[in-house]
Formats: C-alpha cells, structure tokens, sequence
C-alpha cells in the first residue's frame, strides 16, 4: 500500500522504518492520533517526497544548518517551525531484530525512558518506540532540534531578529545590538573549531 503524502504530511508523528509483509523495505507512518500506515516504500524515499512536497532542498539544509548545530550528520530535518524531526536509529519489527534511522516529530515527543539497550520513546498519542540511542543522544538531538527551531523562527521574522531589544528602543540600538550578537557568534564559532581540533 501507498499512503496519499500529500493529505497526511502535517499529521505525521514518526516515520518508523518497517518490513514488509511480502519481503523487502518499508516504511511505518504513524500520525498524531496513533494511526499507523505501512508503505512500501523507504524511509529514505518517504523523508525525501517529504522534502518536495515542502519545496525543501536536503543538501542545502545540511550545509546551512550543519556547521551552526556543529554535526556533519544526523541533522535535524525542519519541514516547518512546528514540523522539525529528530533522527534516531530505531528498532525495526523485522527478523532478525535490525536497527535503522527513522525520524520523529519533535512536537510529539512525550518523554523519555530509559532501557537496558536503549531507550524508549513515548509519544503524545500514548504509542512507544524503541530507540537504540542512549538517553544523553537523544537529548542532544530534543536540544539541536529546538535550537534548529528558534533559528528557523528567526529566520522567518525581520531581519536580525534573533536577539533581544528593548521595546521602542531606536533603530540605531538595534543595530548596535544585532552586530553584537553577530560578533560573539563569530568568535563562537571561531572558538569551537579549534577545540575540535
């Protein structure tokens, strides 16, 4: 079976990888109300048409949004401000017992619980996914991803919006204020790398 996207893409609370019952990869839907769907086709594919039913460019948001997260992989994927997806491996119902990525809503996320090989994922919607990602991971990406949220919202209002002003301040103090804050992102950012090295 193939689920209409199209319909269904703000409703989706994860995308779960899956087996299919006549053998080979698919993909499990699972929307906000608990609902689960099965379809044919990867999670590589359903993540991808995702993207271009939301006029999103993949690789783009890789090369904008890795360095300011500071990851090469496992970037979060921002659909909208409200629909950004965490990626997290996950366990698979297939045989033997696999473990994939899959991607879930980050507005859907409940909670967290911790598990011998794991941890488990508790959604709004009272459902609950095996992770094999330690508790401190998935805390880092819930961090990112919030983060990668704020970025977005201020990338949608005015320009230079993501700092704080003093209401009826004058355009000359916001602008004293923006360069500042693009000063110390700078020497952040600067500072960051070379701890990396």
């Amino acid at each position: 079976m193939k689920c209409h996207l199209e319909l269904m893409k703000t409703e989706i609370a994860a995308i779960v990888p899956a087996s299919h019952t006549e053998g080979g990869e698919a993909t499990l839907l699972i929307n906000v109300d608990g609902n689960k769907y099965l379809d044919r086709r990867s999670t590589g594919w359903i993540i991808k048409r995702l993207a271009r039913l939301y006029n999103m460019d993949l690789q783009a948001v890789k090369e904008n949004y890795g360095p300011l997260l500071g990851r090469k992989r496992y970037i979060p994927v921002p659909f909208s401000t409200r629909l950004i997806y965490l990626p997290l491996t996950l366990k698979t119902d297939t045989f033997p017992i696999d473990q994939k990525l899959g991607y879930i809503s980050l507005e859907q996320i409940q909670g967290i619980k911790k598990e011998n090989s794991g941890s488990i994922l508790i959604l709004k919607n009272g459902l609950e996914l095996s992770c094999f990602n330690t508790l401190a991971t998935i805390q880092s990406r819930l961090r990112e991803s919030r983060l990668l949220q704020k970025i977005l919202k201020s990338e949608l209002q005015q320009e230079h919006s993501f700092y704080y002003a003093p209401e009826g301040a004058s355009y000359a103090a916001e602008k004293t204020c923006s360069e500042e804050i693009a000063r110390l992102t700078a020497a952040f950012l600067c500072f960051w790398k070379k701890s990396r090295k």
